[in-house]
This record gives structure tokens, C-alpha cells and sequence, in this order.
């Protein structure tokens, strides 16, 4: 007896190829039937594997599955089992199947949330094409999310998409569904993960691209005065996004501290896209309830003055629920006029004591929710 299609020459494994008999009988016996059995270590009764058919000159072979791991004896046997009195039984062959397993590294403890951690580990005996399955734990049930596949040395590696941009803690494992029984998974440790709100802001040069719809000959700051500020918010599904803010050089320090804090106390932001997306059109851009910064334009209602986004020195807030009331009292934009009334506090709403407004204003950003009789309660605006 020997092992075929194992990984490694010599060694038997769980699921992993076959065991491979041959023997013979002696002529007086060549026209019986012949079995092959096994007993587990310890055990008593033993197990018929296979009924191959003596060929004429009283050779026999047969191949088996391998599937369970353990010590065990094999043995031929005509006329039953090797344990019944009249059976004629060949010699005993010891065997050791080993476990065929496999691992997963420990997982990351936490993760920025639009980020997916890393799954590493590894099949033994070490072998190629193994298929991976990566399980997330949903409701006390496993869910497949990811795959990989084994390379020369036995390992793999992949990412865990779920729950990307949640607030929430996984449990993950690693499986590979056996090739002597495909009803059958063998499967890793679990390991733990957990999604959290960080802002990860990266600053860049702002390019011309970026300020296309925005920006004009004659503007008072042009690119090279401007960084873009790509960062992580907190939004109004609680889950987390990535958006966009450009604002004069100087501030992003500044701005970042801010939607920090925002983060950190769970204030809601609607939206965070390049004005850009809008046409630069700053009505349409409030009524879709965007956050944004550098604008090169005149004041929404005053076509006299200048904005100060038009100096990357604002950033307008939620402005859907933080509405603007011109000079001459109208409000912007109109789907707003629903939250111009300020108590009591909704979703996302500014006020004084909201925690973007304590950490901006602590940095020298004026608030509009002070003008009178104006108000701009989405407007923050430089003034160190």
C-alpha cells in the first residue's frame, strides 16, 4: 500500500489523495472475492474500503479516498471481516493519516473603515491551487465575502471587503472545502477586526483640473495657493465616506483639527464633493446639500461683492439643513427653508456648540449663525 496524489511522497493526509492496495492470493483462492479493511487505533470492528476483483493470476488493486486523519491498520481479507474465524486475512499494515489544515494570521485590531484589512495564512501540507474561502460572521452565520488562491508555498492573501465605510466589529475565518468530500469545509481559527472612524486626511497640491469649474482669469488665488484636502466624514447613513475640500494653503492644519472633532463627536456630513461636480454653481450645489470650500464667485444673492470662498478662506456646512438668508431676507437654497427654524435641533444642523463649530472657531473661523440680520449657518470663514 501506497499513497497516490499525496502532497508530499511517503505521507498520508486528511482529504488529500488516495490510498493505493495491491496484493495477491494464492491460486486456490484466485476465484473469491477480496476486501480491504480498516480499523481505527483502539477500535474493534473494522471498516470495509473497497471489493476490488482478483484478475486470473490472483493480482488485486484498488484505490481509496483518504479521509479521516488517525492510526490505523489495513488489511485484505477474503470469506468477511478480519475479525471473523473463517476469514482469510492478509498481513496488517499500520498507517498514520495526518490533518490536512488550514491557518489564518491574526487579523488587523482595527482599521480605518473605507479600508479592507489584509488576510494572510497558509494550507498544510503546503501545495498551489487551493481555493480560499474568506467568512464573515453575519448573524451568528458565515457568510463567504473573498477568495484566494494557494501559490507554490502554501500561502495566500487577500482583502475583506465587507462592511466597508460601517462602524462595527468582524469575526472572520479561512476554509477550503476538502477534495475527498466536497460536502465538507476544513476551516481556520477566527479572527476579529474592527471598522473605525478616522479621517486620514491627505493634503496635495491642488491642480488646475481640480479648480476647473471654479476658478477664472483674474480670481483673487489660483491653484498654486490652494491644497486639496482629501478626507474621510462621517455621514448622515452613520456609515463613513471619502470627499474633497479645498482651501487656501495655510488652513488645512486648521481645517483638518476641525472635521477631526466632527468625526470624533459624530456630526453628520451630507456631502463632501468638488464643486466642480455642480458647475461650480453655487445654488445648485447648496440645494444638493454639498460641503465645500474654494469657489471663485460673487456672494449667492449679492452680485456686488465677492465671496470669500472666491480666497479659499470658507467652507460652507451641510447647507440643506444650515440654510442662508441674503441682505434683502431671502433664503437659499429653498429646500432649506424647512430648517430655518432652529429648534429643535435635527440631524446636522450648526449651532454654536456643535463640535466642527467649537474646534473651527477655536482656530479663528468665524461663524454665520452670529450675522444680523443676515445669517449663514453653513459658513465658516477665516479671519486670523
Amino acid at each position: 500500500m501506497v499513497p497516490a496524489g499525496s502532497p508530499v511522497a511517503g505521507r498520508y493526509f486528511s482529504d488529500l489523495g488516495r490510498f493505493a492496495f495491491s496484493g495477491t492470493v494464492g491460486a486456490q483462492d484466485a476465484t473469491h472475492t477480496v476486501a480491504i479493511y480498516r480499523r481505527a487505533t483502539g477500535a474493534t470492528s473494522w471498516q470495509k474500503l473497497a471489493q476490488p476483483t482478483s484478475a486470473a493470476d490472483g493480482s488485486f488493486t484498488a484505490t481509496v479516498p483518504v479521509t479521516d486523519a488517525g492510526a490505523f491498520t489495513m488489511a485484505a481479507s477474503i470469506s468477511g471481516p478480519p475479525s471473523d474465524d473463517d476469514a482469510i486475512v492478509s498481513n496488517e499494515i499500520a498507517v498514520t493519516v495526518e490533518r490536512s489544515t488550514v491557518t489564518m494570521d491574526k487579523l488587523v485590531g482595527s482599521i480605518d473603515s473605507l479600508k479592507d484589512p489584509t488576510v494572510t495564512g497558509r494550507v498544510f501540507p503546503a501545495r498551489s491551487g487551493v481555493a480560499i474561502i474568506v467568512d464573515v460572521n453575519v448573524s451568528g452565520k458565515y457568510v463567504k465575502t473573498a477568495a484566494a488562491t494557494t501559490g507554490a508555498t502554501g500561502t495566500y492573501k487577500t482583502t475583506v471587503p465587507y462592511g466597508r465605510g460601517n462602524l462595527a466589529s468582524y469575526t472572520v475565518r479561512t476554509r477550503y472545502v476538502t477534495a475527498n468530500r466536497p460536502t465538507r469545509s476544513e476551516a481556520s481559527g477566527a479572527s476579529s477586526f474592527k471598522r473605525v472612524a478616522v479621517i486620514n486626511a491627505v493634503v496635495t497640491n491642488t491642480t488646475a483640473a481640480e479648480v476647473a469649474k471654479t476658478y477664472r482669469a483674474g480670481c483673487p488665488v489660483g491653484a498654486s495657493k490652494l491644497r486639496t484636502i482629501t478626507m474621510n466624514f462621517y455621514g448622515f447613513d452613520k456609515r463613513m465616506h471619502r470627499g474633497v475640500l479645498i482651501v487656501r494653503k495655510d488652513l488645512t492644519g486648521k481645517v483638518i483639527r476641525g472635521f477631526s472633532s466632527a468625526i470624533s463627536h459624530r456630526y453628520p456630513v451630507a456631502k463632501m464633493n468638488n464643486p466642480n461636480v455642480y458647475g461650480g454653481n453655487d445654488p445648485k450645489q447648496m440645494a444638493a446639500d454639498n460641503t465645500s470650500g474654494f469657489n471663485c464667485r460673487k456672494v449667492v444673492g449679492n452680485p456686488y461683492k465677492m465671496s470669500p470662498h472666491s480666497y479659499g478662506i470658507a467652507i460652507d456646512v451641510n447647507t440643506v439643513r444650515n440654510p442662508y438668508r441674503d441682505a434683502k431676507g431671502k433664503w437659499w437654497p429653498a429646500n432649506g427653508k424647512k430648517y430655518v427654524k432652529r429648534t429643535p435641533r435635527k440631524f446636522g444642523m450648526l449651532t454654536k456648540n456643535s463640535s466642527l463649530t467649537k474646534s473651527l472657531r477655536t482656530d479663528k473661523f468665524f461663524w454665520g449663525g452670529f450675522w444680523s440680520p443676515g445669517r449663514d449657518y453653513q459658513h465658516f470663514e477665516y479671519r486670523g
